[in-house]
């Protein structure tokens, strides 16, 4: 938001009473006026997207308190402040806002406001109504300058303000005694505007803070964007690099692995010139002497899977010889379920042997041999 552009609200106490406005441009008030045409009174449609707002409420529903307590540091005492702002409300504080002003100077008392909930809610809720989302809240009183002795006294808002050094309040609120016994300097109209165009940029105070800070959206940064495309791709680069590396040493690893396993096995098959060829004639010289992997491996899943056809008959034995030859032991309680699984492996083209028998309790055995 830009100062040098600013619209300034004086809110009324009273209900039925029109808000003051000011509208300041580069510092200066260009135009002002009462009630709520400012945009008519300005020639505008609708206020600048970039204008700032403040909106200062009625002065009798903001108390202040001067609060100090030098043996803190800053934070704890402003802190401290608010809580002890609060305590000092004669609502409930839950239904209360405190909020103090920036002063870090421990020597120095914390100014805090205190205000309802309500009123707070109220009067953004009147500014949103009006097309307004104020940037700054500033309690009345603190427009006044501070005097070194008895009061300050303004208008604002239509409403006469007395502001003392440790003490600020509506005139009416003020008993005759206090204001009769100490000095009374009435402060000008355009001294008031004046602090109050300073508090564009330097509020004294701001409640607009804690529960009721003004949620800014903040618009995406095109270079803060940039930097993060810029990394994203470095670090796509650097993953897809490091990938390929992998692949690369793996398949490196794997060219280095088929050359050794290539010139172990030409010393069994000289005529292989690749890896594939040398398993393939490898796999064929143990076949031929019934050895290698499917020696065993075809004529067992053959003679399970003519079992598996023949519910009747059950496998009670398998070995397998040096040689590759395949050694099972069949029973059944008919021998011509045990001839259907040897037709079965026949058909297959394996070669059998059977040699039937009997076990003690009358079923039918057959000792058999299977070969590729």
């Amino acid at each position: 938001m830009s100062s040098k552009d600013a619209l300034i609200l004086f809110l009324p106490e009273a209900a039925d009473a029109e808000p003051r406005w000011m509208r300041v441009i580069d510092g200066v008030p260009v135009q002002s006026g009462s009630g709520v045409n400012w945009l008519a009174a300005c020639g505008m449609a609708a206020l600048p997207a970039d204008m700032r707002q403040l909106l200062v409420p009625p002065a009798a529903l903001t108390v202040l308190h001067w609060v100090r307590h030098p043996e803190l540091p800053v934070r704890q005492a402003r802190a401290a402040a608010r809580l002890a702002a609060l305590g000092a409300s004669i609502a409930p504080a839950d239904q209360m806002f405190a909020a103090a002003d920036a002063n870090e100077d421990p020597a120095r008392p914390h100014i805090v406001a205190v205000a309802a909930r309500s009123d707070m809610q109220h009067w953004l809720l009147w500014a949103q109504h009006h097309g307004l989302d104020p940037d700054i809240i500033v309690p009345a009183p603190l427009l006044l300058p501070e005097p070194e002795q008895g009061f300050a006294r303004g208008d604002i808002g239509g409403t006469a303000v007395l502001r003392g050094a440790d003490l600020a309040l509506t005139q009416d609120m003020a008993f005759d005694v206090l204001a009769g016994a100490a000095a009374m300097v009435d402060v000008p109209p355009g001294v008031i505007d004046e602090r109050a165009i300073a508090a564009l940029d330097k509020p004294p105070l701001d409640m607009r803070q804690g529960d009721f800070a003004k949620r800014v959206r903040r618009p995406m940064d095109r270079s803060v964007l940039a930097r993060i495309a810029l990394w994203s791709g470095l670090i796509l680069v650097a993953s897809l690099l490091i990938a390929l590396t992998g692949i690369v040493k793996q398949h490196v690893e794997a060219g280095r692995l088929d050359r050794e396993s290539l010139t172990l096995a030409q010393q069994v098959v000289p005529g292989a010139t690749d890896a594939v060829q040398a398993q393939q004639q490898m796999e064929a010289k143990l076949a031929a002497r019934g050895a290698g992997g499917r020696a065993f491996t075809a004529p067992v899943a053959a003679l399970f899977a003519a079992i598996q056809d023949t519910p009747g008959v059950a496998l009670t034995g398998l070995s397998r010889d040096p040689d590759g030859l395949v050694r099972a032991t069949l029973a059944a309680a008919r021998a011509d379920d045990i001839n259907n699984v040897l037709l079965a492996l026949q058909a297959a083209g394996f070669t059998i042997t059977a040699t039937p028998s009997q076990d003690p309790g009358g079923r039918t055995l057959a000792d058999i041999t299977v070969r590729s």
